[in-house]
């Protein structure tokens, strides 16, 4: 018994090829996706290597932990630190600079983080001190 066989191309390089492109483009947005901004506070954490200085600051609060925060010599409580910033805010392109104990509890900073934006203030800069590489 003969097998015929038949002699018709087959077109799977067009479906081949757009499977191809596709299975990149899910890759590439996979991957983009992960490097998106997100929104926030922007923050330096304490220990930076690469921390710059920062010569337009405007403002100086040092917070050193517990319930104050010190601002122009005098301690003032987190709850009462907007209030006391508000009358303090003249421009968007203000600058506070914030520096925090670095024993200091993450939620608390982010308290006074919060209190600082609540003011008015968009640029706020955390003080880390640079670590010295051998």
């Amino acid at each position: 018994m003969k097998v015929q066989t038949s002699k018709k191309k087959i077109s799977t390089t067009v479906l081949i090829s757009m499977t191809d492109v596709i299975f990149l483009l899910l890759i590439f947005l996979l991957i983009a996706s992960n490097f998106s901004s997100q929104t926030g506070i922007p923050v330096k954490l304490p220990g930076s290597t690469s921390s710059s200085r920062q010569t337009h600051q405007v403002l100086n609060l040092v917070y050193a932990g517990g319930e104050t925060v010190n601002f122009n010599g005098n301690n003032i409580a987190i709850e009462q630190l907007q209030k006391i910033l508000k009358p303090e805010y003249k421009s968007r392109e203000q600058v506070v600079r914030l520096s925090a104990q670095k024993t200091a509890e993450l939620q608390n900073v982010i308290r006074v983080m919060d209190a600082i934006r609540g003011a008015g203030f968009e640029k706020i800069f955390v003080a880390t001190e640079t670590i010295r590489t051998k």
